[in-house]
């Protein structure tokens, strides 16, 4: 079959604790985000300020995600019954 045949479904790369990728491992990674090949979600308990070399960084969108709360919780709990 031709290369033009070929259907290629999008990759989603989701790498828990990727601030313990190392910058070699992160480099590799640089070249497929910025194509576009994959599309990578990490997740880090680390600032990834500090744990994912600036390249790779300045390609992500960041969310912190934070404890809920009790109150939070409670509310949760009575919407779902």
């Amino acid at each position: 079959a031709s290369e033009k045949n070929k259907t290629t479904k999008p990759i989603v790369l989701f790498l828990d604790e990727i601030h313990r990728f190392n910058k070699a491992q992160q480099d590799f990674l640089l070249p497929f985000v910025e194509s576009g090949k994959i599309t990578l979600i990490g997740a880090t308990t680390e600032n990834p300020s500090f744990e994912i070399i600036p390249p790779l960084l300045s390609r992500c969108r960041v969310f912190v995600l934070k404890e809920h709360s009790p109150e939070d919780i409670a509310k949760i709990i009575d919407r779902a019954t």
